[in-house]
């Protein structure tokens, strides 16, 4: 295999490993193949695990997310990964930070991102961003 998408659970016990047998395969794989596609919507699901289950502190998935992006070997779509990224650094969700970024390109005019979440609102639109909770 020259390249593999990774899926969400290949991700986890590649940087948690919980499961010795599954983590060594994701080691190997990380290890032996040229190239390791990430998309966006994995690190989405992979802030959850980590923040959810497992109960890691931000700094530390940042840090963890990261140390996986820096590798020659990963491709992801970087600019949806810094817009979560640069979320969770201002103490709000990545997945958010992902969409109203997502979003903003998707759109073919001026647009609004809409959320009940407020945190995430007041958050996006401290960077700029065009954010309200509906009423």
């Amino acid at each position: 295999m020259n390249s593999i998408i990774v899926d969400t659970n290949v991700l986890v016990r590649f940087l948690v490993g919980d499961d010795k047998q599954q983590n060594k395969i994701a080691e190997r794989l990380f290890e032996t193949v040229e190239e390791i596609i990430i998309p966006t919507h994995v690190f989405c699901e992979l802030v959850w695990v980590l923040l959810s289950v497992y109960k890691s502190r931000p700094e530390e998935v940042h840090a963890k997310i990261c140390g996986i992006i820096k590798s020659r070997k990963v491709v992801v779509r970087n600019d949806e990964i810094e817009a979560g990224l640069q979320m969770m650094e201002k103490g709000g969700d990545f997945a958010d930070g992902v969409n109203a970024y997502s979003g903003e390109i998707m759109a073919h005019g001026p647009s609004v991102f809409i959320s009940f979440d407020r945190q995430a609102v007041r958050l996006l639109a401290k960077q700029g961003i065009s954010a309200l909770v509906p009423e």
